[in-house]
């Protein structure tokens, strides 16, 4: 059987244009996700906000002002956030020097033997729009337990090269879980703290896997 030449140069010509077009459609689907960047927490930008229950009456605030460590992030919201976070508990602000003190104690947080606690991410799924519910470990007190936090993608902004972003995350926490029970039982104190951390990161160049 003979082949004609024109035609074998046909069918080549056309397998290269079909491999063209399909590398040119696999690269164009995959320059759509952009790279996940590593944000480090602005410190001056970011806080804990901790809510628990005062003798069975009013919600009483407090804030800690000192928070580092990294979001790793992409802008476009294609994967979630994944987390490493570290609070300073002497950062502790109830805007009372004297309760400050009270809760550095070993009733409460005893920042002499436990000076931080940390957050990080393990999984999540996605729950909206640039919300996302995030799984992870919180460690407080030397305990490491598992919590879910809902957050939210509060805002990206930047050029090609460095950006800025925020996150809100909620979750309610049973500080009894953690060996903090001073209260508790005679209801002086709530048991359940409501946890609101707002964060503000800045990047640098995209950090490719």
């Amino acid at each position: 059987m003979r082949i004609h030449i024109g035609h074998l140069a046909g069918v080549v010509l056309l397998v290269g244009v079909l491999v063209s077009g399909l590398a040119a459609a696999f690269s164009q689907s995959t320059s759509t996700q952009a790279d996940a960047e590593v944000f480090r927490i602005d410190p001056v930008h970011s806080m804990v906000l901790f809510r628990v229950h005062h003798q069975g009456a009013g919600q009483f605030w407090g804030r800690f002002n000192d928070v580092n460590g990294t979001v790793l992030y992409p802008r476009d919201d294609s994967a979630a956030p994944k987390f490493d976070i570290e609070v300073a508990v002497a950062s502790v602000d109830t805007g009372t020097t004297k309760l400050d003190r009270t809760l550095m104690s070993p009733d409460f947080f005893n920042g002499k033997e436990h000076p931080t606690m940390s957050f990080k991410s393990n999984s999540a799924e996605r729950a909206g729009e640039r919300v996302w519910k995030v799984n992870g470990d919180l460690m407080m007190l030397g305990k490491n337990k598992p919590v879910t936090a809902m957050v939210e993608v509060t805002g990206v902004r930047g050029n090609p090269v460095v950006a800025k972003a925020g996150w809100e995350a909620l979750f309610t926490i049973k500080r009894s879980d953690f060996g903090m029970d001073w209260g508790v039982e005679n209801q002086s104190l709530g048991d359940e703290v409501r946890l609101v951390i707002g964060l503000e990161g800045e990047s640098g160049p995209p950090v490719k896997d």
